[in-house]
């Protein structure tokens, strides 16, 4: 069994190319996933349910959502809601969610299809958090550490094939729940960090701080890593698992119970069983590793809300909330006086001895002083120095000066109409001065100041974009005696 035979994208191919997974990325994904789990409530033991009833649930489920779009294939067309049941009916079949079974002509089932059983089953523990859960992780560690570390845990000649099989996929299914259990304590420190930094006063970081933090349910898990001593029974556990690992014996009776089980060949039943082992053993791994990368958090969440409380406390602080609650309460209570009426209020006396209203032009802004010309006329050159000279080093700098007017000419000689294209290949450039039209068309992307009517842009496609990982692939044509990239020039005005 190969690679590729057993990866995860061609298991899945079959149920992805038959939209299994479509109606989750559509808009109206909650009315099919409401609709699956009252189907699924609503059957009966052996996972059928009558087809009309079917049709009721579906249309109970559309009526709870009034503002929901739905799609013309979905019955949005429709304004009857026993033909948009029908149309989401038909749609439900079609995504292999449910199965039509007729028994007879009078009866008419529908299946729920052992598929969708387990993405309900999946989107559940999405949408549920369940943190008491986190209370089994330190039986599920001993009980992981506990039967790995008896006496012949995975010795062949203990156990049967068969015995072996359960055993590892058993400890698999353990150190999975585990795995999982140690995510959930790492979303519950990063929900804990989003709740601190939006704290709204001292006293509330403090008591997430002290008290809820340490008091969550996510410490069950960190208190049994850290004071049960499961470390280093994890790190024993892990090598004996390492040990049956380089073992070509146990491997061989674990292959022989999966080619009983599986139906496998020997040999690709040898490389599932190694396979197995393997993850069993990065399973352990992971688990101390997870639990590092929890003590940074919990670093992180500490220097959070220190950070906060300094910030609350010394920089804000309450002089400032009272302030303005007192200054509120002020301008409600005594709106409409003047100051000298707010002098004989009682706790009104003002400390300032004159008040003085800034009014008319004086309360505008100042305006800004202009800056001094600036003198751009040319210098005299100086004593001794040769003008001619000069000027023809000006004339130099402005012909070899790139500029968009300079671009524009290139492009409107190259490209004389809108949706023209030309590349590097077809332009055979030969002077420098031909050459410096091409990098000022390659700097600019249109004319600054050109008629409104006839605006001249373009726009440059590099064969870098699509050969970027393979430099040795992309052409170079020759450009006035030196070697550029294939680029692609295109007038889009």
């Amino acid at each position: 069994m190969t690679e590729e035979s057993t990866s995860l994208g061609r298991k899945l191919a079959p149920i992805l190319g038959g939209g299994f997974f479509r109606p989750l990325t559509r808009p109206t994904a909650p009315i099919y996933i409401d609709c699956a789990e009252r189907l699924a409530t609503a059957a009966d033991e052996g996972g059928q349910i009558p087809h009309a009833e079917a049709r009721l649930i579906i249309r109970e489920v559309m009526t709870s959502y009034p503002d929901s779009p739905l799609e013309d294939d979905e019955g949005g067309q429709f304004r009857d809601q026993n033909q948009r049941a029908a149309q989401f009916f038909n749609k439900l079949i079609e995504a292999h969610w449910l199965e039509p079974r007729r028994v007879s002509l009078d009866e008419h089932y529908v299946l729920i299809t052992p598929q969708l059983r387990r993405l309900l089953r999946m989107l559940t523990e999405l949408a549920e958090d369940r943190p008491a859960e986190l209370k089994d992780f330190a039986a599920t560690l001993r009980s992981i550490c506990q039967d790995l570390l008896r006496e012949g845990a995975l010795d062949p000649n203990r156990l049967s094939p068969e015995e072996m099989r359960q055993t590892v996929k058993d400890l698999l299914e353990r150190t999975g729940r585990a795995e999982d259990q140690m995510h959930g304590v790492e979303s519950l420190i990063q929900q804990h960090e989003q709740a601190q930094r939006v704290s709204g006063s001292a006293q509330e970081t403090l008591q997430r701080f002290l008290v809820e933090f340490h008091a969550g349910d996510h410490m069950v898990c960190y208190d049994a890593l850290q004071e049960g001593g499961l470390l280093p029974r994890l790190n024993q556990a892990r090598s004996t698992v390492q040990e049956a690992l380089f073992d070509p014996f146990t491997k061989q009776r674990l292959a022989e119970g999966l080619a009983k089980h599986l139906s496998l060949e020997p040999t690709p039943a040898y490389t599932e069983a190694e396979r197995w082992l393997v993850r069993l053993e990065r399973q352990l791994a992971s688990l101390p590793v997870k639990q590092r990368l929890i003590d940074g958090r919990m670093s992180d969440f500490a220097r959070l809300s220190d950070a906060r409380y300094r910030y609350q406390t010394e920089m804000r602080g309450r002089r400032p909330e009272q302030v303005k609650s007192y200054l509120e309460a002020a301008a409600s209570l005594y709106a409409g006086k003047s100051f000298a009426e707010l002098a004989e209020e009682p706790g009104m006396s003002l400390l300032s001895p004159e008040v003085e209203m800034v009014f008319g032009l004086d309360s505008l802004a100042r305006s800004r002083r202009p800056r001094a010309p600036v003198e751009l006329a040319l210098q005299p050159p100086p004593e001794g120095g040769d003008a001619g000279a000069a000027m023809d080093e000006i004339r130099r700098r402005n012909l070899n000066t790139l500029n968009p007017q300079r671009a524009a000419r290139f492009i409107v000689k190259h490209l004389p109409a809108k949706g023209a294209r030309v590349s590097t290949a077809d332009l055979h450039l030969t002077t420098d001065e031909d050459l410096l039209d091409l990098l000022a068309a390659l700097s600019f992307d249109r004319e600054p100041g050109a008629n409104s009517r006839h605006p001249v842009r373009w726009r440059v496609l590099a064969e870098r974009a699509d050969l970027g990982l393979e430099p040795g692939r992309i052409p170079r044509d020759p450009e006035a005696g030196r070697l550029v990239e294939r680029l692609i020039l295109e007038r889009t005005s």
